[in-house]
């Protein structure tokens, strides 16, 4: 991995494309229909912008603050492939054909796809470097009843069966920190999916958001976050624990808005992923070492 102890998205892009490259998050409008209790559906309000103009807006913000010079489209907020296959056509045509994107990235949940819609994703992967993230965060269906999740680990499993054979990349959403999951839960999970044709992973940890059920138990001390030192233990045997060719899209997530409440570990994004790449290598630790 050239220095660097896992397989990151960048390192994927300029090894295959040649380019930096970073993607353009929109809101298609589509929200969701679950009820997770961790997440920000409970009161997000959906952008005021047109697709086209969030795509103005965005562009030029990369370009200045990180120097990209290509560009994914990428339909990050709710189901987006909630919807009829003629539908979702019409609007995937309609931002691709808007700028000139070298990549396309669906997020949705693993029982919000089918053999149309997997075929239509498909007809993109021609031109485009296309990818599909489902939401997984568990492996265990006694954790996905628990927070809500609405879909099982076998919905998961007959999204992989739909996918796989085609030319769409598969992306995986963990959550680390989730209700009643231990260290052994979380690695479980990374071995399972790793032992799955998938091509990357998002790692988040679980925070509090202000107006969710997850609140509710925290102000009843029935949920307590994880504390740094125990994240970043899990995270990097996690990550030792997955297939080395597997593409690490995100090792963390973030949330900026008023409604968040915690974990408060009192360090940045950028000051999380540098501490967690050096620990790892000062103590040769890497993707792949366990698995």
């Amino acid at each position: 991995m050239k220095g660097n102890p896992y397989y990151s998205f960048s390192q994927y892009i300029r090894e295959n494309f040649n380019t930096k490259a970073y993607r353009v998050s929109i809101d298609a409008f589509f929200g969701c229909k679950e009820n997770c209790i961790y997440c920000e559906e409970h009161y997000r309000k959906p952008s005021k912008l047109k697709i086209e103009e969030q795509v103005d807006n965005l562009i030029p913000i990369l370009k200045g603050r990180y120097k990209a010079k290509d560009f994914y489209l990428y339909f990050q907020k709710g189901t987006n492939t909630d919807a009829g296959v003629i539908e979702l056509k019409k609007l995937y045509d309609r931002v691709l054909s808007y700028e000139d994107f070298i990549g396309l990235i669906i997020g949705t949940r693993p029982d919000y796809v089918n053999k149309k819609i997997i075929n239509l994703i498909k007809s993109y992967t021609e031109r485009y470097d296309t990818w599909i993230e489902y939401g997984l965060q568990s492996s265990h269906n006694s954790t996905l009843k628990k927070i809500q999740r609405g879909h099982t680990y076998e919905d998961f499993l007959k999204a992989i069966e739909l996918t796989e054979d085609t030319d769409i990349k598969i992306t995986v959403h963990l959550i680390i920190g989730l209700p009643g999951e231990s260290k052994e839960d979380v690695i479980k999970t990374v071995r399972r999916i790793s032992n799955l044709p998938i091509h990357g992973v998002k790692f988040h940890h679980l925070y509090i958001l202000k107006g969710t059920p997850l609140y509710q138990l925290y102000l009843k001390n029935k949920y307590k976050p994880l504390d740094y030192k125990s994240f970043k233990d899990i995270l990097i045997e996690s990550i030792e624990n997955l297939r080395e060719d597997i593409v690490i899209h995100r090792i963390i997530g973030e949330d900026h808005s008023d409604h968040f409440v915690g974990p408060q570990w009192k360090m940045s994004k950028n000051q999380i992923i540098n501490d967690i790449r050096n620990t790892m290598k000062k103590n040769n630790r890497f993707q792949g070492r366990l698995f």
